[in-house]
């Protein structure tokens, strides 16, 4: 489950310098707020180590000269849209930034299914999580654990390879069934979500819920 607080009240809490008691619990929140800081520290570097003709800016200022004895053109023109490409480039990699950190999970049929079936996933279907090779994944029905693939794992529903970690579990019985991914850092588990998940964050991890509802 992808919590949206920091990006629709959070943020607002952080231009006006306020205390954010739900960041402090939510390891999504903080991690969206580590990056958007990131990003505001890298606006300065933009450019800063990038190699070329030691004389473009006098090349360039040359050109836009002739260019405006020409044919004058207001200079808020140029300022704005130099502007606009920068917004744009800032928040495409902002979204890309963000769907890195989402896994990617999915729903897939069983060899049992039929044409029409409904939305909501059934038994005998398999669900599928793919993460970064350093993440693990657990999945639980309840409160019991039935899949564990630690980080760069393979064997027993777990594959990796280069490219990252997919987990892969049966949706064996009815209920409600927990997928989480722990990034960071880790504990061996007991079993049980609650404890599991109290000995992750004492470690010094963050993880992510999704849920699952199986008729």
């Amino acid at each position: 489950m992808i919590c949206e607080h920091y990006w629709r009240d959070g943020i607002l809490l952080v231009e006006h310098d306020e205390p954010d008691p739900h960041r402090d619990t939510c390891a999504v929140c903080r991690r969206e707020h580590e990056v958007r800081e990131q990003i505001i520290r890298a606006l300065p570097l933009v450019g800063r180590e990038t190699a070329g003709d030691p004389h473009w800016e006098a090349r360039v200022w040359s050109r836009i000269a002739r260019l405006e004895s020409r044919r004058p053109a207001p200079w808020w023109r140029l300022a704005a849209g130099l502007t606009a490409a920068f917004a744009i480039v800032v928040v495409w990699w902002t979204i890309a930034r963000r769907q890195e950190l989402r896994p990617r999970i999915e729903v897939v049929p069983g060899d049992d299914a039929i044409a029409m079936r409904s939305e909501l996933p059934r038994v005998g279907d398999r669900v599928q999580i793919a993460v970064e090779l350093t993440d693990e994944v657990r999945i639980y029905r309840g409160d019991d654990l039935v899949l564990r693939c630690p980080a760069g794992s393979t064997g027993d529903g777990c594959r990796s390879d280069a490219h990252g970690m997919v987990a892969e579990a049966r949706l064996a019985a009815s209920g409600n069934y927990r997928l989480v991914v722990i990034t960071l850092a880790t504990a061996e588990p007991v079993g049980r979500l609650d404890l599991d998940l109290g000995a992750v964050v004492a470690a010094g991890g963050e993880y992510q819920i999704t849920e699952l509802s199986v008729p």
